[in-house]
């Protein structure tokens, strides 16, 4: 119970430290820091690889987005994971798919209009990320891990890329660690993590005054993380009754 309490405490911390790096940097970080994550599961197959292609694609238009929006997009990742988990349901999943797609369009109109940094192209190529993402993490088999991308972070600091190289390892440890949650049975724990981790990378940019973050973002925010938690609830409180 306690390895398993540090490892979740240790993903939240993990997420922490890469919203700020992304935050600080304001995106502008090279695309091998996003990709090291997935390079040490590199034995891992198809689904390894769709990982490191989303995150690379998600880190290659960052620069060119409002840091608010790109960690908000991460709030899709819980609807996927109600809308295809076992416990699932058509009537909780259809509300909360509608109330994401809703959030999103919003924000895709905004930025049509111009009242929203970033395009509307950029997002919807990060909103396909994420949602690539999803599917990596849905067929993801339990791997060996490579430890040489660990030298790729040590180059990354001394190249002077201090924010890369604290994404590069942020990043690695929390892949690491949710590796070892599911390893030792954690999948109980996985709803309640796909909204808690991307909530508190929204959250982490909130709460510091030194980054802005729009009304209609974070409404968007708000609302997908209050469906995702009435979803969740929901579907627990039907099981229960069952």
């Amino acid at each position: 119970m306690w390895y398993s309490t540090m490892l979740m405490i240790t993903s939240a911390v993990m997420v922490v430290g890469a919203a700020l790096s992304l935050a600080i940097a304001d995106g502008n970080i090279p695309l091998i820091a996003f990709a090291i994550p997935a390079l040490f599961f590199a034995r891992g197959g198809i689904a390894v690889w769709i990982l490191a292609l989303s995150l690379v694609g998600f880190g290659a238009v960052t620069p060119d987005q409002p840091i608010s929006i790109s960690l908000s997009l991460w709030m899709i990742l819980p609807a996927l994971v109600l809308i295809t988990g076992v416990k699932r349901n058509w009537q909780v999943s259809v509300l909360v798919i509608s109330v994401i797609i809703a959030m999103e369009c919003g924000l895709l109109a905004l930025q049509s209009d111009q009242k929203l940094g970033g395009a509307m192209s950029y997002t919807l190529m990060q909103i396909l990320c994420v949602i690539l993402v999803w599917v990596s993490v849905y067929f993801w088999k339990p791997v060996q891990v490579s430890w040489w991308p660990a030298v790729l972070i040590v180059v990354l600091f001394a190249g002077g890329w201090s924010q890369a190289a604290l994404l590069a390892f942020c990043g690695s440890v929390l892949a690491l660690t949710l590796q070892e949650l599911q390893r030792i049975g954690g999948d109980s724990r996985g709803d309640k993590l796909s909204v808690i981790l991307p909530a508190i990378a929204f959250a982490t940019i909130v709460v510091i005054p030194e980054f802005s973050v729009p009304n209609p973002v974070f409404v968007a925010w708000l609302l997908s993380l209050t469906i995702a938690w009435l979803g969740d609830y929901l579907i627990n409180t039907e099981n229960e009754e069952e």
